[in-house]
């Protein structure tokens, strides 16, 4: 009988990043043995999240890399040394066939760990721009993944894997049929934070848009909207959806006001055009380059949040009134997953 690989898990801290981990392990847990282990900080989305996967699941700390003048710069990194010894006793007595990292600043001890107990180090990037944590590491790591495309990929260590979306996502698919909706039927998911000036837009201009129908997905981070969206009947409210509830909402949705995250490519394969408003303050303004890629490559529509966003809003929700989701576009859809697999196989 085959023994199974073990894996480490570490990875960045908000839904965009955590997920393509939850995803990795769902999808590796079906095509065949794997043990994990995730490491990250105590009381964090990871640690519930590996609670709800039965992922077993150990805390560890780690200074945070600021690219700006802050006295903690000159004493938190001599902390790093205890963390990365921490790291290599969790790696010593799990003993893993890989270290899988979707980067931030709690992952890099343990990448460093890897590096120095000479474990294969597996990186997943999941944007256009690069990441301090992954940029570090992937001097020593054994193989990068990238979601999109780069011209430095070589196909040896540096792969074009594509996106990791969750398998179950398409469980609740059922057929490849669309049925048309009778009204434009607009899916708002912006992610668990920095939604705010989306929601405060799309609150503006509703009682302008009662010939569109909206489904809005606030997750933890939002829920004191629920009140302000209530008293406007088009609108249907999720705290939260699991994959295939989201899998199945995604497939009846003709279009799709998001932020510029990985959430575009989940939208990409069920067919929906998306509205994006990437997100300002994020590292290296990643999110616009995320959206400019939708935007060339498949046509998206690219809005910026500090320039008459409800009005821009209210424009292309008026243009695309009449637009009707023909199909679904969900070849290649494990691509990535079964890439990554590949490499981990051997």
């Amino acid at each position: 009988m085959e023994q199974s690989k073990k894996i480490i898990l570490a990875g960045w801290g908000t839904w965009g990043h955590v997920i393509p981990l939850v995803s990795l392990t769902s999808y590796l847990s079906d095509e065949g043995s794997y043990e994990f282990l995730w490491l990250w900080e105590r009381d964090s989305l990871e640690e519930e999240m590996a609670e709800i996967q039965a992922i077993d699941f150990k805390s560890i700390s780690a200074w945070r890399i600021r690219r700006y003048f802050d006295i903690r710069n000159f004493y938190e990194p001599f902390k790093n040394l205890t963390w990365i010894i921490e790291s290599m006793i969790y790696i010593l007595r799990f003993k893993p066939d890989y270290i899988f990292s979707k980067g931030w600043f709690v992952a890099l001890p343990v990448c460093i760990a890897a590096w120095i107990l000479r474990k294969p180090l597996y990186i997943h990037e999941s944007d256009t721009v690069i990441w301090a944590t992954n940029q570090l590491s992937s001097r020593f790591a054994s193989k990068i993944f990238y979601t999109f495309p780069w011209d430095h990929i070589d196909g040896i260590k540096h792969i074009h894997s594509g996106p990791i979306v969750h398998p179950e996502m398409i469980d609740g698919v059922t057929s490849m049929q669309v049925e048309e909706n009778e009204r434009l039927k607009v899916l708002v998911i912006a992610g668990t934070q920095w939604s705010t000036k989306i929601f405060e837009a799309l609150l503006d201009i509703l009682k302008d848009c009662k010939d569109i129908d909206f489904h809005i997905i606030l997750w933890d981070k939002n829920l004191h909207f629920r009140q302000k969206f209530l008293p406007f009947s088009n609108v249907e409210m999720y705290d939260f959806l699991k994959p295939a509830k989201l899998g199945t909402l995604m497939q009846s949705c003709d279009i799709a006001i998001t932020r510029g995250s990985s959430t575009l490519w989940e939208l990409m394969y069920f067919g929906i055009h998306s509205i994006i408003i990437p997100l300002k303050s994020t590292w290296w303004n990643h999110q616009y380059y995320n959206g400019k890629h939708f935007e060339e490559k498949y046509g998206f529509d690219l809005l910026d949040e500090d320039k008459e966003l409800s009005l821009e809003m209210f424009r292309k929700l008026q243009k695309y009134k009449d637009t009707r989701k023909s199909d679904l576009n969900l070849e290649g859809y494990f691509d990535g997953l079964h890439k990554i697999e590949k490499e981990l196989s051997q």
